[in-house]
């Protein structure tokens, strides 16, 4: 999500111009500010189209994350129960020896080979580790990237209609939007049609999206 996350940063610092643009003109009447206070309501400040989308919602809420979050964690589950079986019988495997070390039935040639080739066991576990490791990281990445290049993809047929200036995100857990005003809140909207949509909008199915594509081939 890095890539949202500076896209509304940059957007945020725009926001506080625009904003601070805004306050300065309302100083000319109170006719003005009257004006200017309807304009906001409806998601426009000095003529720019705002709205935002809640990113915690959307994280939650939005089925293809879901199912991809879903699959990975069952990947996940599953290496670790893999690592921890086989660190088990690594571990078994030297008490065994160590016991027979202390009890004298290991000859100096057999305990060599023994330690050699649980020495050869351990590396390798490690080096499965490490492997597997990269191999969830690398698909935790693309999951983030996929969604991302989902959502922009959706988004720009979205807003065709819509005509927004910018659209945030907002979450709790922090970022630039410190208050939102929940009259600007389109999630819901964003997040039934993505969800309509089933995944990658490759072919818009969504009818706003879809009436979108159609008017775009003509």
């Amino acid at each position: 999500m890095n890539k949202v996350n500076t896209t509304f940063s940059s957007l945020a610092i725009l926001l506080g111009t625009i904003l601070l643009l805004a306050a300065c003109g309302n100083k000319k009447g109170n006719t003005e500010k009257a004006a200017t206070a309807t304009e906001t309501k409806t998601g426009t400040v000095s003529g720019v189209k705002l709205a935002y989308v809640n990113g915690d919602t959307l994280n939650a809420n939005y089925i293809f994350l879901k199912e991809k979050k879903a699959s990975y964690e069952r990947k996940q589950a599953a290496f670790e129960a893999e690592m921890a079986q086989k660190e088990k019988a690594l571990q078994t495997e030297y008490i065994a020896f160590q016991k027979k070390a202390q009890a004298g039935t290991v000859t100096e040639a057999e305990g060599a080979a023994t330690q050699k080739r649980l020495g050869q066991q351990q590396q390798a576990l490690e080096q499965r580790h490490q492997t597997i490791s990269a191999q969830l990281l690398k698909e935790q990445s693309a999951i983030q990237e996929e969604f991302q290049n989902n959502l922009d993809a959706f988004l720009e047929q979205y807003n065709k209609e819509k005509k927004y200036d910018f659209i945030f995100t907002y979450s709790k857990a922090g970022g630039q939007i410190l208050y939102a005003n929940q009259a600007l809140d389109i999630t819901k909207e964003v997040l039934d049609a993505m969800n309509a949509a089933g995944g990658a909008p490759k072919e818009p199915t969504n009818p706003l999206m879809k009436a979108t594509a159609d008017t775009t081939k003509k």
